[in-house]
């Protein structure tokens, strides 16, 4: 079994992107081909369980993603994109099990936060 853990902080209602490898026996080549219903995922919203389901993500556009659902779909690289929307402050965290031999999981942490405007600091001139 492998597991891998990764945490960031991220922006309140912003699409979140994130990449997901599960690796074959030999721990180096991707396993392709993986559908939603061939892992299981687990979305926790402050330590409470969200019921949002993984879902296929493959024909989903960016502006469509949406809270509720997690996305899923294969990139060209080998490996797999999850896209949610997290709606709510606090702490998240999506974790993908795929169980056939090697079993994995991948857990995620985002601390969901409203991060101030960034200010311009510079030069300001005015004429009279």
């Amino acid at each position: 079994m492998s597991a891998t853990y990764r945490n960031r902080q991220t922006q309140i209602n912003q699409i979140i992107f994130d990449q997901i490898d599960l690796f074959q026996s030999d721990f180096f080549n991707k396993i392709p081909g993986l559908l939603p219903g061939d892992v299981t995922m687990h979305l926790y919203f402050n330590n409470q369980v969200a019921a949002w389901p993984l879902v296929d993500g493959t024909a989903v556009s960016d502006s469509q993603v949406a809270a509720g659902s997690v996305y899923w779909n294969e990139l060209a690289n080998g490996s797999y994109g999850i896209r949610f929307f997290p709606n709510s402050l606090g702490h998240w965290n999506i974790s993908i099990a795929f169980a056939p031999s090697p079993s994995q999981i991948v857990s995620i942490d985002y601390d969901v936060v409203n991060l101030a405007a960034p200010s311009v600091d510079g030069l300001r001139a005015s004429f009279c």
